[in-house]
């Protein structure tokens, strides 16, 4: 069965009382919250500069591969063009030959 209590009164305290837990306490409590910190921000960073490490080389590996686009079709064309051209030339040196 439950039975229902009132809760205490507060205690009252001294305006001028000050609570100060020992500084070797506070040191052992921040110290490790401090150097976890450190760590977990040491590891983001780390992620953070791969990430863009990687970005950058992909970045770089897309333009390549845009320029080399660009100047294999530009290749192309001038050798497409080259044929193009050699047979008219041949198609009128044939002509000319019959009138001649």
């Amino acid at each position: 069965e439950k039975t229902e209590m009132t809760a205490p009164e507060p205690a009252e305290f001294p305006a001028d009382m000050i609570f100060e837990q020992d500084p070797v306490q506070i040191l052992n409590a921040i110290l490790p919250l401090y150097l976890n910190g450190q760590i977990l921000r040491t590891l983001q960073e780390s992620v953070a500069s791969e990430l863009a490490a990687r970005m950058q080389s992909m970045q770089s590996a897309s333009d390549n591969a845009g320029a080399l686009e660009s100047e294999l079709s530009m290749q192309y064309n001038r050798a497409r063009q080259a044929a193009v051209t050699q047979e008219l030339l041949e198609i009128v040196a044939g002509a000319t030959a019959i009138e001649g």
